[in-house]
């Protein structure tokens, strides 16, 4: 699978299902702007597979594919970025086994590579047994918690201490965030995914050990903090040698803060924005949809806790109407569950 790249700045990113390249926005609002480009299955792993669909639309045409547990996704918080890494989709299984939409959809990717992010008491043996015996090439990456798998998945690509890295030195940028208020690493994803930016789990008030050692090691003195003070402490911050924090008062608005940074200094598209459930639940979503976000170059905002659109999101999408063209693309990621179609229309509302 080729890697999807991000244009540079001052051009539109391919929109939809591979539509064409825009020019710069107009100086108004299309009108015509609608939120309707919903991708979205029975559940959360359907969805995963029909973002994966988009990916890599050719059967038989992926090499990897990362495998993370549908219901205990914060093991695959860092995930986008080995998937950026090889650029490959992010599935869903259960603990026990595959579920059969999700290996359906590895069969039609013909994936050498399975790449399974936590523990065998998130992902068990017999799966692993069983990818090893089709023939595939399989490995885990998982440490004694949270904390170490992430630090474990943001040196597959090498560090600058050993002299691995790709691109022989240390990577540009590494995110930190909060290992137990998911919801920011999930919204810098398509970031992480497109511009191979480890992300990087600490607690609000301490920095893990094990994080600590990996910053060091990485070598990148370029260090963005995601969330509030609340989420990642100033004292953490400042132990961390934190460069830059992208926070706001609640997870939709620290969202819209990351939106912002992908679209002013990551060349991310500014004329097309997907929303996603902005629950704990709903939020798995985001995960499964930072390869295509992260190859279409459209940042994610989060919708509120009680599935509508909220004041904050709200606000975000009326700023930034002038952007939205008829070009661009309004993208959904998940189904009417975890984004009702309220919220949707709540959305195009605010950005006419």
């Amino acid at each position: 699978m080729k890697k999807h790249t991000v244009l540079s700045a001052g051009l539109a990113l391919l929109v939809g299902l591979g539509g064409a390249a825009a020019l710069a926005a107009p100086a108004q609002a299309a009108t015509g702007f609608t939120f309707d480009h919903r991708i979205a299955g029975a559940d959360r792993f359907a969805t995963a597979v029909e973002s994966s669909k988009l990916l890599e639309p050719t059967d038989g045409a992926a090499t990897d594919v990362v495998i993370v547990n549908g219901y205990a996704t914060v093991d695959g918080l860092t995930a986008s970025y080995l998937a950026g890494l090889k650029s490959a989709p992010i599935l869903y299984t259960d603990t026990a086994a595959v579920p059969a939409v999700t290996a359906g959809e590895i069969a039609r990717l013909g994936a050498k590579n399975v790449w399974i992010i936590g523990g065998t008491d998130r992902v068990s043996t017999t799966q692993e047994d069983a990818w090893k015996a089709a023939g595939k090439d399989v490995t885990r990456i998982a440490g004694a918690d949270r904390y170490e798998t992430a630090a474990l998945v943001a040196e597959a690509g090498g560090t600058a201490e050993d002299g691995d890295n790709p691109n022989g030195n240390a990577p540009e940028q590494v995110f930190l965030a909060s290992g137990t208020s998911t919801a920011d690493a999930l919204a810098a994803g398509p970031i992480a995914w497109a511009r191979n930016y480890p992300i990087l789990l600490t607690e609000a008030g301490t920095l893990p050990a094990v994080t600590k050692t990996a910053l060091e090691e990485l070598g990148s003195s370029n260090r963005v903090v995601l969330g509030s003070s609340a989420s990642v402490s100033d004292a953490v911050y400042s132990q961390a040698g934190g460069t830059q924090r992208l926070g706001g008062t609640s997870r939709q608005d620290t969202a819209t803060k990351i939106a912002d940074y992908a679209t002013a200094s990551q060349n991310f598209d500014t004329q097309s924005v997907a929303l996603v459930g902005g629950s704990d639940t709903t939020a798995a979503d985001a995960l499964s949809a930072a390869p295509v976000a992260g190859s279409q170059g459209v940042p994610l905002v989060f919708i509120d806790f009680d599935g509508s659109l909220g004041a904050t999101t709200t606000s975000y999408l009326s700023a930034h109407k002038t952007s939205y063209t008829g070009r661009g693309t309004g993208w959904i990621f998940g189904g009417t569950p975890s984004v009702p179609q309220a919220a949707a229309d709540a959305a195009t509302t605010a950005v006419q």
